[in-house]
Parts: C-alpha cells; structure tokens; sequence
C-alpha cells in the first residue's frame, strides 16, 4: 500500500465514475485527498453548483471515510487551462503540502490518479521535482468505466440520475410547488403526485409549528408568521436534500403564502418590515413548476364542502393575491393555473405538467 492518494476534478457532478476512482485511491493509499477545482462562473457554476457548494456535497458524501480529506482548489485568480498550468500546478503543490503537513500525513510515495492522457507528463515533471523525497506515481484510470460524463449529466440530469452520487442530485430535482386558497385539493393533490412519481412531499408548515405550540389563528403575531416563514422554508428545503427525493419534489405551500397571509392579517408596519425578509427567502427558492389550484364551489362530491357568498369572495381575493404575487417575484412563466373541471381532470393536468418537464427521464 502506498502513502497518499490524489485525485483531482471539477465533479459538477460527482458521478458514479469519479466514485470508482475515489474508492480506488482510498483503497491503494493510507490517505487520499480528494481536491475540488473550479472557479467563479465554472461550468458547475452555470449549472448551478458552485465551488463552494460542490465541495460541502463531496464532504457529505464521503464524510464516513477516515482516511479521505476533501480540498478546495479555488482557480478563480489564476488563468484558464491551459494557460494557467503553470500557476495551478503551483496551487495544487501548496494545498497538497499544507493537507500533508497540517494532517502530518506521511507521504514517501503518492500517486495521482488522473483521467486525462494530457495530464500525465506535466503532472510527473513537476511533481517529481516539488516532491523529490517521494515517489511519484501517475496512473491513468480509466473513465470508460461507467460510460457516463458530467457534461452529458448536467445536459440531461433527469435521464442519467442514477450516475450521480446522492449529495449531487440535489443540484438537478425539479421542484413543483402546489399552491391556492383552502380547500381547493393542493395537499390531497401533492400526495397523489409525490406516490405517483414515488418522492417526497412538503406539507404547510403552519400546521405543525401550530399545533406544536397550540396557537391559534387570531392569536398568530409577526413573530409566529416569521417563524412559520422561514419555517416553511427550511421543510422545503430539508425535503429537496432527502435521500428520499427522486427527480422532482412537490411543496404544498411556500413563503410566498406565508407572505401573502402576513399582508392580510398583520398591522401593516409590521409587515412592511418583514416583507424583505420573505422576499429573500423567496429569491432562494428555485421552481421549475408552480401550480396554482383556483378556488371553486364545485367539488361537494369530492369532499370538498359549500362555500358561502362571502367566503367564495374572500378566496377569489386571495386567489388573485397569489398570482398578483408570483407576477411580482418574475415566476410567471414557470405558473399554470389548472383548468380541470373536477379533481381528477385536475390531477390529470397537473400529471401531464410534471411528465414534460420530466421529459425523456421517466422511468415509472
């Protein structure tokens, strides 16, 4: 077995191939180190993973190996390869130095694994030199294994979900929210949607932060709704991140609800100061869908009970709250307001919604 084990990319995403080569460095090596690359503005970047995140993912995803250690090798004040092949073989010499030496790893041999035939001979010039006391080892692996790269990934994450790792794929669910007034079906809708694509599902907040704290409706002050807020929020997003969560994730409600709710029934000072807040948590939030279920009278028989003249005007109110809203946050374009006549026309809408932005990734 040798010392040390270097193995070197972008893994936007990390894929099942770049698994393989990180199970072999682990394996052939006491240590291994596991160095991120990228930059400002990356490909990973663009496809909405960035340095940053991209390594907190690769952490997660090998925080159980002792013997692994993620780095973070920032390109962005260095020229693009290959002009600045110069500077990043210095970058990558010093962030392997101080791992080495911060973790007192001992590394009388170490050998990079690398994808890539251009690689080999810069890599051993250099490292032979900058480690002269090692014995340094360039082994060409090969990435023909799984027949997959990042590149045909981030162009169809749907249809090649199964190549990448599972603290990636949060980067590619489609997230579809269900929102409208009460009793309009959104949650029975939800459920149906999420055992029809087998993923998870978000509920409102409100009720558990509710119940949990027995406060009732006309007692919910600004500081509840910021709670409830923010709260929502968080569900939504702990359920995007769940191992659970397969290619798309549906959420019964979101803080725009909240915000719109806040609008109604807090004094007005309060909610002019809270309203930013809301809207920073609803720039945060990334749907490729928004349905929105318009109020009606009409379901009695889907269980659904009779409104009064006055309630059925409060929910048109509110109806219109919501599109007034998402117009607004510049999310118009990603909304369709259900047409169906019943409940399961409406189901069947909503289900041929889902299945085009799935589009060739479908597999149930």
């Amino acid at each position: 077995m040798r010392d040390l084990g270097v193995y070197f990319g972008t893994f936007a995403p990390c894929h099942v191939g770049h698994l393989e080569q990180i199970i072999r460095a682990k394996r052939e090596n006491k240590n291994a180190l596991v160095i991120v690359s990228g930059y400002d503005d990356d490909r990973g970047d663009k496809a909405g993973m960035s340095l940053t995140n991209r390594v907190k993912a690769m952490r997660e995803l090998l925080k159980d190996d002792e013997n692994v250690t993620v780095v973070t090798l920032d390109e962005t004040n260095i020229p693009r390869y290959p002009a600045g092949w110069a500077p990043w073989l210095d970058l990558l010499r010093d962030k392997i130095t101080s791992q080495v030496e911060g973790l007192q790893l001992p590394m009388e041999s170490v050998t990079f694994y690398v994808g890539e035939e251009e690689y080999i001979e810069p890599l051993e010039t250099y490292f032979t030199k900058a480690f002269n006391n090692a014995d340094v080892q360039i082994t060409k692996v090969d990435r023909r294994i799984t027949g997959i790269s990042g590149t045909s990934i981030r162009e169809n994450p749907i249809f090649n979900w199964d190549y990448v790792t599972r603290p990636f794929r949060r980067f590619f669910v489609k997230n579809i929210l269900v929102i409208g007034t009460a009793s309009t079906g959104k949650t029975t809708l939800v459920r149906d949607l999420a055992r029809r694509y087998s993923t998870s599902y978000s509920l409102e907040y409100s009720r558990e932060y509710q119940t949990t704290r027995q406060v009732r409706d006309d007692e919910l002050d600004i500081k509840d709704l910021h709670a409830i807020g923010i709260g929502q929020f968080e569900l939504n997003r702990k359920h995007i991140h769940s191992p659970g969560t397969r290619k798309v994730f549906f959420a019964d409600t979101d803080v725009m609800t909240t915000k719109l709710y806040t609008k109604l029934y807090a004094p007005k000072e309060d909610y002019e100061k809270i309203a930013p807040v809301f809207d920073y948590y609803i720039s945060l939030q990334t749907w490729a869908l928004i349905i929105v279920l318009p109020p009606t009278t009409k379901y009695v028989d889907d269980g659904f009970r009779d409104m009064s003249m006055a309630d059925e005007k409060a929910r048109l109110d509110m109806h219109q709250m919501f599109l007034d809203e998402i117009k607004y946050q510049g999310l118009e374009d990603r909304m369709v307001v259900l047409k169906g006549e019943s409940f399961q026309e409406k189901y069947e809408e909503a289900h041929r919604l889902v299945d085009e932005i799935l589009a060739d990734g479908k597999d149930n």
